[in-house]
């Protein structure tokens, strides 16, 4: 069987087919595993577009966790909302007790004073009588003339 080379010219010779297969290799891109000749393949285009949606993917996950993290801490602020208004309401309750204590106290007090100024008429009263009692055994009596005793009259 004949060898023919790239213009379609007969090779006889075996160094001639070495020869031709050596720049067939030189000729085909080689295959090489890094990504460098794959990227120069790549318009510069595209490149960048594949970059930006990397940043992109990155930012919308950064995203979704910050959401997750602003939602609980959401939760937490209506918790504590809610526990606000319930001391609120107690808060409104005990100044309402604290007002009735006040009104009850200002009554006790009315009612000591009051009992104290009793208390005090009372000891005046109290000293005036021991006063005239003692102004009465101070003075001394006068004996009354007595007459003499009558028998009963009889019957």
């Amino acid at each position: 069987m004949a060898n023919f080379d790239e213009e379609m010219n007969k090779i006889d010779d075996s160094e001639d087919l070495l020869k031709l297969l050596e720049s067939q290799e030189k000729k085909r891109p080689k295959k090489s595993s890094s990504v460098v000749p794959f990227m120069k393949s790549l318009p510069l285009g595209t490149i960048v577009l594949v970059i930006v949606v990397v940043i992109l993917g990155a930012m919308v996950l950064s995203l979704g966790s910050n959401m997750a993290a602003l939602k609980g801490e959401l939760t937490d602020l209506k918790n504590v909302k809610g526990q606000i208004s319930e001391l609120e309401g107690k808060i409104e309750k005990s100044i309402r007790e604290k007002d009735g204590l006040k009104s009850e106290i200002a009554q006790l007090k009315n009612e000591i004073n009051s009992s104290k100024v009793q208390r005090r008429e009372a000891e005046a009263k109290a000293q005036q009588q021991k006063q005239k009692t003692e102004k009465k055994k101070a003075t001394p009596e006068k004996p009354k003339l007595s007459k003499p005793a009558l028998p009963p009259p009889k019957r």
